[in-house]
């Protein structure tokens, strides 16, 4: 499946990159909100992993957007851990939500968990 990542950091890119590779994915990359709505209505990825604390427009906006126009699984993956974040997530249409630092199994069993929700598999 074809995931867009949307972080600012190069750290979390490149781990979050490598672990999606090795599931089977094709990644995408934004580093900020608006680049990641340009790549939405472009691309049209089969999902979206999604950081809160983003340049230009802010994750849970970003969420928002996406779920408006498009029918397309997100997953928030943010610092915010605060019971307040995890409901702004859902308000904005999250299908799901995770805070960093991550365990990467969990990770995994979130994304699939998504996608399986979403197509019935998760590759």
């Amino acid at each position: 499946m074809h995931i867009l990542l949307v972080d600012d950091s190069q750290d979390i890119l490149r781990l979050v990159q490598q672990v999606l590779a090795l599931e089977g994915h094709r990644v995408s990359v934004a580093r900020d909100g608006l680049e990641a709505l340009q790549k939405v209505a472009s691309q049209r990825p089969d999902a979206v992993i999604l950081d809160v604390n983003m340049p230009m427009i802010e994750g849970t906006e970003v969420c928002r957007r996406i779920k408006t126009s498009y029918s397309i699984p997100v997953m928030m993956l943010t610092v915010r851990s605060e019971q307040v974040d995890f409901q702004r997530g859902a308000d904005a249409g999250a299908d799901a939500y995770l805070s960093k630092p991550f365990d990467i199994p969990v990770f995994i069993e979130y994304l699939n968990t998504m996608l399986r929700l979403r197509y019935g598999t998760t590759v």
